[in-house]
């Protein structure tokens, strides 16, 4: 993947693409100023982030062009859902560190998106959430993965509430 980083004031962010090739026009991008158009926005270990894909377009700066912050992007979202999956894995990484990660599937009457967690963010807690179960997702971070949306569960600002299902 290939990406920048945009600078404005004091506000950093990082540009990626939200899946390998997804932003060819990327390439085309030159040092200096430009203007950021349809980018996807998110968080990665609460740090702000940008996803380009195939509907994003650079231009040349336009000072009358209505533009975000780069301080102001939402990089959080809140979630009440139905789990109607749960994935885990774990492993050991190339440089002989075992790695874990849990995934939950969540349905919220509306659409279906992606809840992943990692390593210490397991607790007992979270490995007990059971399809049916109700979970409340409050300040999840935001990211995108294969061009998808993905929510991220973060131990220390994520609050999950679980309510199972009645019986």
């Amino acid at each position: 993947m290939i990406g920048a980083a945009l600078t404005s004031g004091r506000a950093h962010v990082a540009l990626e693409e939200s899946q390998p090739g997804a932003a060819p026009a990327i390439h085309e991008v030159k040092t200096g100023p430009v203007l950021v158009r349809g980018a996807l926005p998110g968080a990665w270990r609460r740090s702000a982030r940008l996803y380009a894909d195939a509907g994003t377009t650079f231009h040349d700066n336009d000072e009358e062009a209505e533009v975000t912050r780069l301080g102001m992007l939402r990089t959080r979202a809140n979630v009440s859902a139905l789990v109607v999956s749960i994935g885990r894995g774990n492993g050991i990484r190339l440089d002989g560190r075992p790695w874990s990660m849990g995934t939950l599937h969540v349905y919220d009457g509306d659409r279906i998106i992606e809840v992943a967690m990692f390593g210490s963010t397991l607790t007992d807690r979270i490995l007990d959430i059971r399809p049916g179960d109700h979970v409340k997702l409050t300040g999840a971070e935001l990211g995108w993965r294969e061009g998808m949306p993905q929510l991220r569960i973060d131990a220390r600002s994520t609050r999950v509430e679980v309510q199972p299902p009645e019986s």
